[in-house]
């Protein structure tokens, strides 16, 4: 086993793991003893702080006769994510490490809400409005960090155009629609985007306007992420600066979902919402 970083993935294989464990009435003293592992070893598994290997997964699942063939392998595919290398290794030091964990959720995610007051969610941006995003944050200090920053946040987008894609649910506050980024060119074709993915039976784009009044939405962005996959079945994602907090809490998700409902119903219907889209444009 590799240690790592404090990762969502290896901390949901771990909750599934003592779930399963806690209900064949196995201690971590006779796991460890049957295994001939350290009690330790069984243990930094199921509190997230290793990167398990997948066949030790299996073998615990053999141990604890679960056999449940859906679940058993999306576990091991679980663990195995939790190792693999993917695109966005490529970046290096460029993706910090709750952003990389956010790749890899979005694309093993089922559907997406997310609600943004001040920028284009990222899965919806435009290479260049991306670039003056990033390139504004001032985070890096060269231009190439600037660049590969921005290849992450375009080839993510690929999850929305594949042959299975998440179901994206996003709501703008109209200060998104206003606010200047990369002057008029970029801004209007920025607006343009918005109008074409909307189109697309898996994407609704809503906008919650100024007069809608004191909405929860004041309170700051968020991104609600759900999966199909054992373990926490979604989580909530808030992004900053320099990378991101995750809330897994079931009290705490269910309140950011309830507050994107009071959103939902607080924004314009979806054809009132590209008319003001296409009209900002029209008006850049």
């Amino acid at each position: 086993m590799a240690k790592t970083n404090y990762t969502i993935r290896s901390k949901w294989l771990g909750n599934a793991l003592l779930k399963i464990r806690r209900e064949t009435g196995l201690t971590l003293e006779e796991v460890g003893d049957r295994m001939r592992w350290p009690q330790s070893k069984i243990s930094r598994i199921e509190n997230g702080m290793v990167r398990a290997h997948w066949g030790d997964i299996a073998d615990l699942l053999d141990l604890y006769e679960f056999h449940d063939p859906d679940q058993r392998k999306s576990l091991i595919a679980l663990a195995k994510s939790a190792r693999e290398r993917g695109w966005w290794h490529a970046y290096g030091a460029t993706l910090s490490h709750p952003f990389a964990d956010l790749v890899t959720l979005e694309a093993t995610s089922r559907e997406i809400c997310t609600f943004q007051n001040q920028v284009v969610p990222g899965l919806l941006q435009t290479k260049e409005y991306a670039l003056a995003v990033v390139g504004a944050s001032k985070v890096w200090e060269h231009q190439d960090e600037v660049d590969k920053f921005v290849q992450v946040r375009t080839a993510r987008h690929a999850i929305l155009t594949r042959d299975e894609p998440v179901t994206l649910w996003a709501i703008l506050g109209e200060a998104v629609l206003r606010q200047q980024v990369g002057g008029p060119e970029v801004m209007r074709a920025q607006l343009q985007h918005l109008i074409e993915m909307a189109s697309l039976p898996h994407v609704t784009i809503q906008v919650l306007p100024f007069d809608a009044g004191a909405t929860t939405g004041m309170y700051g962005p968020f991104t609600s992420l759900r999966f199909p996959s054992p373990g926490v079945a979604e989580v909530v994602y808030l992004e900053n600066l320099t990378g991101g907090l995750y809330l897994e809490h079931a009290d705490a998700v269910r309140k950011y979902a309830l507050a994107f409902n009071h959103l939902r119903a607080s924004a314009l219907p979806t054809k009132e919402s590209m008319d003001l889209i296409a009209t900002t444009a029209k008006g850049i």
